[in-house]
């Protein structure tokens, strides 16, 4: 019968939990690159996922019901994955290791919405206090590059839902200025990392984000202007699961490794600027964004370089309709 070896390798929350089959060999090593990949490639899925504006070209809210306001885009982030092969170690504790990086785009189309509910108070040539219902759905198509390969499941779509109260109603004379909150999902992932004949696998992975935007902006006959900062609380959870086939104590071994609660938290700031050019019937919007790193993340392994809460950019561009 195999043996359990239940090994802490993290401090505070972001303890892992492995077990280990032969009862020879050592869940240590395995458990500690799986840990360091998932906080290294969560929270990069988290930047796409957040990006900025949470519609694109929107500032202020739309004026009440009945008001309607319909974005297509197309978004990615700038990030990196692994580009070499790590050994893996099945005997004593972890062992440091480089996985390299190279730079990947991690794309994320949408359909986003907003939706009026509330006028809001009449003040003057404005309005205040408008409320706005924010939705979106994006999809997350497979990601490979080198040793890894992303892959969503459900058909990798996700969704998100949130709020987004007016500060100022945009007016021909007033900017619009709002705030935001979004709450967004990926649909569960799987994330594999082959290194010679070992394989790593991160089952069941999810990625979620809290964003909190600040966002002001106006237009000017057929030109417009947004920009905004905010806050996001990424949130990833996923199942290890790493199989090596390696020797124990010598002889041949198919060693498999789990642990079913991985956790990568970060909380990152954001800056973004929109700028839209109306068309006839739609305006089409450019976002460029950039991403701060965040909360420092400890990792035992590296990865070429890039810290595993290093800055982010992200762009996108879309088409957007008021109903």
């Amino acid at each position: 019968m195999a043996a359990l070896a239940a090994i802490s390798l993290l401090p505070g929350r972001a303890r892992a939990q492995c077990t280990v089959t032969p009862a020879a060999a050592s869940a240590a090593d395995a458990c500690q690159k799986g840990t360091d990949l998932f906080r290294f490639i969560a929270p990069q899925v988290g930047v796409a996922l957040g990006a900025g504006n949470p519609v694109l070209g929107e500032a202020g809210t739309l004026g009440g019901v009945g008001k309607v306001a319909l974005t297509a885009r197309l978004g990615a982030a700038v990030g990196f994955v692994p580009s070499g092969a790590v050994a893996f170690a099945v005997s004593g504790g972890p062992v440091a290791g480089d996985f390299g990086a190279r730079r990947a785009f991690i794309p994320l189309p949408a359909v986003d919405v907003a939706v009026g509910l509330l006028k809001g108070v009449s003040l003057g040539i404005t309005n205040i206090g408008g409320v706005d219902l924010l939705g979106s759905a994006s999809w997350l198509p497979t990601v490979e590059k080198g040793p890894v390969a992303l892959t969503p499941e459900a058909g990798g779509v996700g969704l998100g839902g949130g709020v987004r109260v007016g500060i100022l109603q945009e007016s021909a004379f007033v900017p619009g200025i709002s705030v935001s909150y979004m709450v967004r999902r990926t649909p569960q992932l799987d994330l594999a990392y082959a290194a010679g004949n070992d394989t790593l696998a991160l089952r069941d992975a999810r990625v979620s984000v809290r964003s909190l935007r600040l966002v002001a902006g106006k237009r000017l006959l057929m030109f417009g202007v947004a920009a905004g900062v905010g806050r996001d609380e990424v949130t990833g959870s996923a199942a290890l699961g790493a199989v090596l086939n390696e020797a124990v104590l010598g002889v041949p071994q198919r060693v498999a490794v789990a642990n079913p609660s991985l956790r990568a938290p970060a909380t990152r700031s954001t800056a973004f600027v929109n700028a839209s050019l109306s068309l006839l019937v739609a305006r089409l919007v450019a976002e460029v964004g950039w991403s701060d790193g965040g909360e420092a993340v400890t990792t035992i392994n590296r990865f070429g370089g890039k810290a595993a809460n290093a800055a982010g950019r992200y762009a996108a561009i879309g088409l957007a309709v008021r109903i």
